[in-house]
């Protein structure tokens, strides 16, 4: 899927949403939703890496601004990495790793998207805090 909004507005957008200057570093990642299928959005994080002042779901298509909240700017926003993503999983590499997102046991908050790991013997999902999901359904334990 290819987004109608780049990443540049939806940081824009973002900003403009918790009323902080244009020139507030900010970074997106776009994040697949998988309820519904084919959907995205960015996840735009305001602030320098260490002191998220803020934070923001903006749809990929429409460029709305889903889900915001304000941040101290005292520490960074819990996202880890790719390469520490699959890390935790214990594989030495990945076909595949992309932010995912849909509300599960994992994650109840768009603002806090999985990372969707394929190592090729399995498909594992990995929460902000680190810990390796074997599915999203309810009832699912992550470790």
């Amino acid at each position: 899927m290819s987004p109608d909004v780049g990443e540049a507005e939806a940081i824009a957008r973002a900003l403009e949403r918790l009323e902080l200057s244009d020139t507030t570093p900010a970074r997106a990642s776009l994040v697949s939703r998988l309820d519904p299928p084919g959907g995205a959005y960015y996840l735009v994080v305001i602030g320098e890496p260490s002191a998220a002042l803020g934070i923001a779901a903006v749809d990929a298509s429409s460029g709305e601004v889903t889900q915001w909240a304000t941040l101290p700017g005292a520490d960074p926003h819990l996202l880890l990495d790719r390469e520490t993503a699959i890390e935790r999983t214990g594989a030495s590499s990945a076909l595949r790793a992309e932010l995912v997102w849909r509300s599960s046991p994992a994650s109840r908050s768009p603002l806090y998207p999985l990372w969707e790991i394929d190592t090729g013997d399995k498909v594992v999902y990995v929460d902000h805090a680190g810990h390796v999901w074997s599915s999203l359904e309810a009832g699912a334990r992550g470790g």
